[in-house]
């Protein structure tokens, strides 16, 4: 198990004013070097000016939080707050990216102002866990604006206007489509190993329990990414892998829901970090108390979107940190 650094808590504030204080005086010093040609200039200024401090074309919270270029070596772990739904984003060492699930339909804004404050313009993996609205509505998007080299899915088939979008929009890009199960393995990059671990044997009858459960390793540190898999899909899980399930950061299933977290699981996991993505005043009282009492009970630093915002988790392969936008 890694070591955990002091947590950090950063607030993007700060960052905002800094890139006014710097943008105004880039204006001020083009107005009095370039003479005539600055009212000429002025609207593309401003139009840059606007994109960089209203989060127009990025995200600030991912600006200020998980800048690329000042975690060089570690492998960034991005989960977006998009209220009740899913959106992570996983960039390597050597700047691979992979985004796992992508929120609702109109989260797309979010998702795309993350990928364009990391620099990502295409992505090398998509994600959807398993085909639920809150995991895919953006998915269509995503695949045709990001075009990723493979785009992984469980063979579970949901007919919903998402869904059809989404594999219509795969079917456009033309990337590699894998209907991913146990026991497959692949790299995001040269140093992050992924493991897929479920669903395994004969396919659940029900979308939750047909999730992709992906276990990421960098160097001694480990990520267990769980989608919404409930407790039958979970004790198929603990039969196959039991401790081997051990990692540093859980992803907390299905938002915090009594259905998604177990004792059992808490137990093989032994998560040093749990994060759970809800939205703020939700209509299924996620996270549930029940949930949040058994992570204190394990001793788990739980981080939550609807509370903390956006959450950065960093890992050098030996240490892990994390930092969130409140």
């Amino acid at each position: 198990m890694a070591k955990k650094k002091r947590a950090k808590s950063k607030k993007n504030i700060l960052g905002s004013v800094a890139v006014v204080a710097v943008t105004l005086a880039v204006i001020l010093l083009f107005a009095f070097d370039s003479g005539g040609e600055f009212t000429a200039a002025l609207s593309d200024i401003w139009d840059n000016t606007t994109a960089h401090v209203t989060g127009a074309d990025t995200n600030p919270a991912a600006r200020s939080l998980a800048n690329p270029d000042q975690h060089a070596g570690e492998l960034i772990l991005y989960a977006m707050d998009t209220g009740n739904s899913d959106s992570l984003l996983l960039y390597t060492p050597d700047g691979y990216s992979m985004l796992v699930d992508a929120g609702e339909p109109d989260d797309f804004g979010k998702i795309s102002g993350t990928l364009a404050s990391f620099g990502i313009e295409k992505l090398d993996a998509a994600v959807a866990t398993h085909p639920d609205s809150d995991h895919i509505g953006s998915m269509d998007d995503v695949l045709l604006e990001y075009q990723p080299a493979t785009f992984y899915l469980p063979d579970f088939t949901k007919n919903t206007a998402a869904y059809t979008r989404m594999l219509q929009a795969a079917d456009q890009v033309g990337g590699d489509v894998v209907f991913a199960g146990a026991p497959l393995s692949f790299t995001l990059g040269e140093q992050v190993q992924a493991q897929v671990l479920s669903p395994s044997g004969a396919m659940p009858d029900e979308a939750n329990n047909a999730s992709i459960v992906l276990l990421l390793t960098f160097g001694e540190t480990k990520i267990l990414l769980t989608g919404d898999a409930e407790q039958a899909a979970l004790g198929v899980l603990l039969d196959q892998y039991g401790a081997a399930l051990d990692a540093d950061v859980l992803k907390v299933g299905h938002h915090g829901s009594y259905t998604s977290t177990t004792e059992e699981l808490l137990r093989a996991v032994t998560p040093e970090i749990g994060i759970i993505t809800c939205g703020e005043g939700n209509d299924y009282g996620h996270p549930h108390s029940e949930t949040l009492d058994l992570l204190a009970e394990h001793g788990t630093l739980t981080l939550r979107t609807d509370q903390n915002g956006d959450i950065a988790v960093f890992m050098d392969g030996t240490e892990i940190e994390y930092a969130t936008a409140a």
